[in-house]
């Protein structure tokens, strides 16, 4: 693989749109209302990522890229092919928007719409309560009124967590030099995440690549905010606590009962068989498609085992009352789920909730994206649309 390229204006470029990116403001051009050309383009950022050097263990899946020289731009692509390309890129969430939807052809919008028909589980709206994890300990009851339910809007959830192979995308169209995609507070250290050989891409990546046999494991060694950036990047964000947990529990409401949730995506009994968790798996991550007895009743898979998965939400410690003059915390965020090295059933359950460090690239720690029903267009009718909650109130637990 070698260095990803910038993309010349396929037209002149007019004012700027927010497409539910906070402080990413992209540009549009005026043809196809420029988030896909913005979106697609790299080199927000000077930098050029080092040119990996070929491995025997790098993917076949990885495309060879050719050498660009940046003193010549690239000739514009033409839009269809553009379009064309984001679907081989799993970016389909993108070409959704409304902003974008009419440019595509009849044919490219079946095979949009497909793909995230295949990509994601429609999540319908509802209530959901969550409880700290304490309460959980008690067998799982999963007749729970000890709190507040929360009424989340319709959204969409990723089948899968992302893959070492979508991730691999990210990185070699120039996923880590397009600053509009990060978050500002992080632009100092973009330059500093990189892989065991010095380049652009997870922590335990070799020269640019995933190892050998594992593009379809969930990706590892992301921070927080690499996650964010890719989420942005395919069009997407991350779930908050709420989405995650109503995915997993799938809540029923019933008049005069109260709201019944599961305690395991596929029940209220602990069953290692649906799970790579300690004991039930080999020790390490595997594909994203095996365990497929453990999935939720809409269809989402791997929610429980396999890697812990970072969430939206911020994770505040019980104990971190503020001192005087103490020096500002490093900033954490929730993770869910359990990993294959999660001994305890406790802390595999739907209303488990941990955190760990914004800025942790950790060994067992994913994720996977969700996007607003609301922020899709001519998807499906059937669902209310709405916005979905920023953050899901903090609940203070102990770290893993």
């Amino acid at each position: 693989m070698r260095s990803s390229h910038a993309l010349t204006s396929m037209c002149s470029v007019v004012g700027p749109v927010a497409l539910g990116y906070g402080a990413a403001w992209l540009r549009i051009p005026k043809r196809m209302c420029g988030t896909l050309l913005s979106a697609y383009s790299t080199a927000c950022c000077r930098r050029k990522a080092p040119a990996p050097e070929p491995i025997e263990a790098l993917p076949e899946a990885v495309p060879d890229l050719p050498e660009l020289s940046v003193d010549k731009p690239l000739k514009p692509a033409g839009e269809q092919s553009l379009i064309d390309e984001m679907l081989s890129q799993s970016r389909y969430a993108l070409l959704l928007r409304p902003q974008i939807i009419g440019n595509l052809t009849p044919g490219q919008l079946i095979r949009t719409q497909a793909a995230l028909a295949d990509g994601m589980c429609l999540v319908p709206s509802g209530e959901v309560v969550l409880h700290p994890s304490a309460d959980d300990e008690d067998g799982g009851n999963r007749f729970s009124n000890r709190r507040t339910p929360l009424r989340i809007d319709a959204y969409y959830l990723d089948r899968y967590p992302a893959t070492n192979a979508q991730f691999q995308q990210f990185v070699a169209c120039g996923g880590y030099e397009q600053l509009a995609i990060w978050d500002q507070e992080i632009w100092p250290a973009v330059l500093d995440f990189v892989d065991q050989t010095g380049h652009p891409g997870p922590r335990f990546w070799r020269k640019g690549g995933y190892p050998n046999g594992e593009a379809n494991h969930p990706v590892v060694g992301i921070c927080w905010y690499e996650a964010r950036a890719y989420a942005r990047w395919a069009g997407k964000r991350l779930g908050t606590d709420a989405e995650w947990v109503k995915a997993g529990s799938w809540p029923v409401s019933m008049a005069g009962h109260p709201l019944l949730e599961r305690r395991y995506p596929w029940g209220d009994a602990m069953d290692r068989e649906r799970a790579n968790l300690w004991g039930s798996g080999p020790g390490r991550t595997v594909s994203v498609d095996q365990f497929p007895l453990g999935v939720s009743v809409g269809g989402v898979h791997q929610l429980i085992g396999n890697v812990w998965e970072w969430t939206a939400d911020a994770f505040i410690l019980e104990d971190a009352a503020p001192e005087t003059n103490a020096a500002p915390q490093p900033k954490m965020k929730s993770v869910r789920g359990g990993a294959y090295d999660t001994y305890l059933d406790t802390q595999a359950t739907c209303q488990f909730r941990s955190g760990d460090y914004a800025l942790a690239r950790k060994h067992n720690i994913g994720f996977r994206c969700a996007i607003g029903m609301c922020d899709l267009k001519n998807t499906d009718s059937s669902a209310e649309p709405g916005h979905l909650p920023q953050e899901s109130p903090a609940i203070a637990e102990a770290p893993r």
